[in-house]
């Protein structure tokens, strides 16, 4: 082979360039080109796009697809209002009748059953309900409500100490405590294979948990609120006040989504099987029967608590079974 050497290696490289330039332009001009948005042989991807119906307009969008629900509660309104943390007068707390026993000891569980909000909110988020925009937004908020009503409770019960909490008066049982290996060690590991057998449909599920759940939080502070007086009743209302938010837009969410399709009232059902919504973060409190005795010790007290639950459950396939810390509760009033 010979090489001349005296030849310009850059007039090949614009013959190249000049080439390529005209095979573009030959493209462009083109129309079957111009009509064609990728590689020759690709199909149109938006030419499967419904022009027609409740789907017009929208390429990933069909009847395999669940609708967005939306309910008449403004999450948007409500992540705007803020939030922040309710004064406990404790000089005058000190001076006025202190807190009896059984009153403490109520407290006490609502407190932690406020406090359990971030355990809740995680088992939602580990599943395909993080997906529910509405549902994560409203969560944000949400978690700094429950921990500055938890800490108005904590206040009452410690008095602003640093770092004293209300503990239980009774050790935890056998069960409580597998249950908390439960939710500690092997309820991560589930979560996927529940995410692929109840897919989305399990949103419904954890609503109707936290509707009985919040409606339960309300039902007893409104109980212990009655026997109560002076600051200790001004922030239990306080903290009964700002719970009215979550009791709204959990119970909407969850009527919602289990009235409209039977799938979901089933995996609503399953997930109040599981456990019940009166233990905060999935693990009974040591105290909480001993509390409902003192929280449904009144008639109407004792019918709010049923009341909590019973919203949901009545638009729930199959029978009722009862909560059995609700068979706990006194059968005559006081």
């Amino acid at each position: 082979m010979t090489v001349d050497l005296t030849a310009d290696p850059s007039a090949h490289a614009d013959d190249d360039r000049d080439r390529t330039t005209r095979a573009r332009s030959a493209e462009a001009a083109s129309p079957e080109a111009a009509a064609s948005p990728g590689p020759v042989g690709t199909p149109d991807p938006h030419a499967s796009m419904p022009t027609t119906g409740r789907y017009a307009g929208h390429l990933h969008f069909d009847e395999t697809i669940t609708p967005v629900l939306r309910t008449d509660f403004d999450v948007e309104a409500y992540t705007k209002r803020g939030t922040s943390r309710i004064a406990v007068d404790t000089e005058l707390l000190g001076s006025q009748e202190p807190l009896r026993d059984q009153e403490r000891l109520a407290l006490g569980v609502l407190h932690r059953m406020e406090s359990s909000g971030l355990a809740e909110a995680r088992t939602m988020l580990s599943t395909v309900t993080a997906n529910e925009a509405r549902i994560t937004a409203f969560l944000a908020t949400w978690l700094v409500d429950r921990h500055w009503q938890a800490r108005a409770l904590r206040d009452l019960l410690t008095g602003d100490h640093p770092v004293e909490r209300p503990a239980p008066s009774r050790r935890p049982g056998r069960v409580a405590a597998l249950r908390r290996i439960h939710v500690d060690r092997v309820q991560p590991l589930l979560t996927p294979l529940w995410n692929a057998a109840a897919g989305e449909p399990v949103a419904a599920g954890h609503m109707a948990r936290m509707a009985i759940q919040e409606a339960s939080l309300a039902a007893g502070l409104d109980a212990i609120a009655r026997r109560l007086g002076g600051e200790a009743e001004r922030v239990v209302r306080t903290v009964r006040a700002r719970q009215e938010a979550a009791v709204d837009f959990f119970t909407q969410e969850a009527i919602g989504r289990i009235t409209r399709s039977r799938k979901e009232a089933v995996v609503a059902r399953l997930v109040l099987s599981l456990s019940s919504p009166l233990h905060g973060g999935g693990v009974p409190d040591p105290d909480l029967d001993a509390a409902l005795q003192v929280l449904g010790a009144d008639p109407r007290d004792r019918a709010g608590l049923h009341r909590a639950r019973r919203e949901i459950t009545r638009l729930l396939p199959g029978p009722d079974l009862p909560d059995a810390h609700l068979l706990s509760l006194p059968r005559s009033g006081a």
